[in-house]
């Protein structure tokens, strides 16, 4: 069966409005709109099997979705963060959480699929720091609602998760040596991505300043996604560079000095970051909605009747949110339950793992198992935001 032009654009024009709808349910059940975006997904499979719709292929749209995505999130989130000095404490137990956790979490994952599937410790941690990242595609979004510094904290903890979760997969992906070595080219990556932050973030800023034309902001994301490309073929940490810019951007006031003043005008920058934070949110929402819908739309349904799938992604959740409980709880002293279950696995993970080399991947493990820590941990999040509301107002600072 074929379409015609204006029927794609009625159904594409009916998921944006469903997107958009979810996201109001979402606000008001407390689910994740991205299980909705996923079980749309799905139905639309079935919807174009039972009349014989073909489409094309969607595993290359769905990781240029993916990376579209996952830079558009980490700007929007880098856009609403605030650098202060009361809250460096903040900022660094977050790091701490996101670091300590993704450590622990794949490492006990790694181990886990030694045992499971009988492979070495390097192919079974490729496979297990996609499935312990935080994903900040469906955090982010999910606890805006929370109070204010519970709030910032999942914001800063996801993205760092994100960042450092993509520095571990491509080391682990890409480098095979060992010791010092491994050590100085891994220290010189980041000397150099931060080098190249710096310097584009500056050119940037300096573009979006100093521009006369209305049509700015899509040569800044395309300027963005660029620089990010470039920086990923030379197997850099390029996220850092999105970060950076969206960070210096929204702080742009820590640099209130005379000499600045000379090339910048603040009041116009001000303006501009009101206007990009609303561009940044408006396309990544719809960036997500398409990655979702197509995620669900792509997953083999018959993978869930495999028992070997099931016990697996069960064995993630449990390890996980204990995991995470234990570490909150009483190394972070952050006495918080519903912090404990918020740690949803969404965007990043799924393209992670559709990144890991055909060489390198564990057959047994599938998709399948993807799709069942997604919705899992998404429930879970759900009930720690629904726990939020019964839980006593507390300060980060104030317990760790």
């Amino acid at each position: 069966m074929k379409i015609d032009a204006y029927s794609i654009l009625v159904v594409l024009s009916i998921l944006v409005v469903l997107s958009y709808v979810f996201n109001y349910l979402a606000g008001k059940l407390k689910i994740p709109s991205v299980l909705l975006l996923i079980a749309s997904g799905i139905g639309l499979k079935y919807a174009a099997e039972h009349t014989n719709l073909v489409l094309p292929p969607t595993q290359t749209l769905l990781e240029i979705l993916g990376v579209t995505g996952l830079i558009f999130i980490v700007l929007e989130a880098a856009l609403d963060l605030s650098i202060q000095r009361d809250k460096l404490p903040l900022i660094s137990r977050a790091f701490l959480s996101a670091l300590v956790l993704l450590v622990l979490t794949s490492g006990l994952m790694a181990a886990l699929f030694m045992a499971y599937y009988n492979t070495n410790f390097n192919q079974a941690l490729i496979h297990a720091i996609p499935l312990s990242v935080i994903s900040s595609a469906i955090a982010i979004p999910s606890v805006q609602n929370m109070d204010a510094e519970k709030k910032e904290f999942v914001i800063y903890e996801s993205t760092f998760s994100d960042i450092l979760g993509i520095i571990a997969f491509n080391y682990f992906v890409m480098d095979h040596s060992s010791g010092v070595s491994a050590l100085l080219g891994f220290s010189w990556d980041l000397i150099l991505i931060l080098i190249i932050s710096i310097i584009s973030t500056v050119a940037l800023v300096l573009l979006l300043n100093h521009a006369t034309t209305h049509v700015r902001f899509f040569l800044t994301f395309s300027i963005i996604i660029l620089a990010y490309s470039i920086a990923k073929y030379l197997h850099l940490p390029s996220l850092f560079l999105v970060l950076c810019f969206g960070l210096v951007l929204n702080n742009f006031k820590l640099f209130d000095y005379p000499q600045v003043h000379k090339f910048l005008s603040f009041n116009k920058l001000n303006d501009v970051t009101k206007e990009l934070k609303l561009m940044t949110a408006e396309t990544a929402f719809i960036i997500r909605t398409f990655f979702f819908l197509l995620f669900g739309y792509s997953l083999n349904m018959l993978l869930l009747k495999s028992k070997d799938v099931i016990i697996i992604g069960l064995l993630i959740i449990a390890l996980t949110i204990i995991l995470r409980f234990v570490f909150l709880k009483y190394l972070l002293k952050i006495n918080s339950t519903p912090l404990s279950l918020i740690a949803p696995r969404g965007l990043i993970t799924i393209l992670l793992f559709y990144s890991i080399p055909k060489e390198q991947r564990l057959a047994e493990l599938s998709e399948g198992v993807l799709f069942i820590v997604i919705v899992l941990t998404g429930l879970s999040m759900t009930l720690g935001l629904l726990l939020t509301k019964q839980s006593p107002k507390e300060k980060i600072e104030d317990v760790i």
